[in-house]
């Protein structure tokens, strides 16, 4: 669903400056996500001299909106359906690439952002106050446009990111960032609004609800077996039943986790390469 919030008559599109003082900001927001996109929209409605002229939900979309709108800013979530959008990005000549702010709840893209200097980060969830200060840091990209230095850097920062791994995640401890390798991970546990992760004797928190976390994994060999336990499989010593049907998992350090009735499946699949009940054990 491509919103282009100004129509214009023909091929119309505005020309493209930056440096225009006398203009709103020109916003264009890709994301997915209906609610994030109307909480976007309501932060910039309380801001003096911005103007929303498009609402992307598709990779596709995006193109089409910088064509049409030359935007000063880009409001991205770089995970989006129909492919992957740094490729639209890329081939595009420097002086046409607005100035971006990616807003994600996928933290694997924020040390290569940190590192090419993007204009700013946002982390989902996010108040007024965070999302105004990355809009000033965009103004000021707007008004001090700095030529071949603002477009090299936006350049290598959409380079960069299109490529990020997605085997480790990214966790902030006691002022440190810390890169955990996904096959280092033994479990992970939610706790109450952050899941706890466990790499050998070490515990880190990260303020993700376990059902993001389970998506961000579950293809690199991860399982949930509990509503509030996911664990690698890759850890896992043995399987034993226990009252009602249930299992028990035992992890090679001796750590055992519980794997509820709603979960038996997983195990199924671990144990006999089938789902449970299909009668092909």
């Amino acid at each position: 669903m491509f919103i282009s919030v100004n129509s214009r008559q023909g091929n119309e599109s505005p020309k493209f400056d930056r440096g225009t003082l006398n203009r709103p900001l020109r916003v264009v927001i890709a994301d997915p996500d209906k609610m994030c996109r109307q909480k976007v929209k309501s932060l910039l409605a309380a801001e003096p001299n911005v103007e929303v002229v498009a609402e992307c939900t598709r990779t596709q979309e995006i193109r089409e909106a910088l064509r049409l709108h030359k935007p000063d800013l880009l409001l991205l979530e770089p995970r989006m359906p129909g492919g992957n959008p740094f490729d639209i990005l890329i081939p595009l000549s420097p002086e046409s690439l607005p100035s971006l702010i990616f807003i994600t709840a996928q933290d694997q893209y924020a040390v290569k952002a940190f590192e090419s200097e993007a204009c700013d980060y946002i982390m989902k969830p996010f108040d007024q106050a965070r999302f105004r200060r990355a809009l000033r840091r965009a103004r000021v990209d707007a008004e001090q446009f700095r030529g071949d230095t603002l477009t090299l850097r936006q350049s290598n920062l959409i380079r960069e990111v299109s490529s990020v791994p997605e085997e480790r995640l990214i966790v902030k401890t006691e002022g440190r960032i810390v890169f955990l390798e996904l096959d280092t991970i033994e479990w992970i546990e939610a706790a109450a609004n952050y899941v706890a992760i466990h790499v050998g004797s070490d515990v880190y928190r990260l303020r993700q609800p376990i059902s993001r976390i389970e998506k961000r994994v579950a293809s690199h060999g991860y399982s949930r077996i509990h509503r509030s336990v996911i664990v690698n499989l890759r850890k896992i010593k043995e399987v034993f039943a226990c009252n009602s049907g249930e299992y028990m998992v035992r992890l090679k350090n001796g750590k055992d986790l519980p794997c509820s009735r709603n979960y038996n499946s997983a195990i199924h699949m671990l144990v006999y390469g089938v789902k449970a009940g299909s009668g092909k054990e």
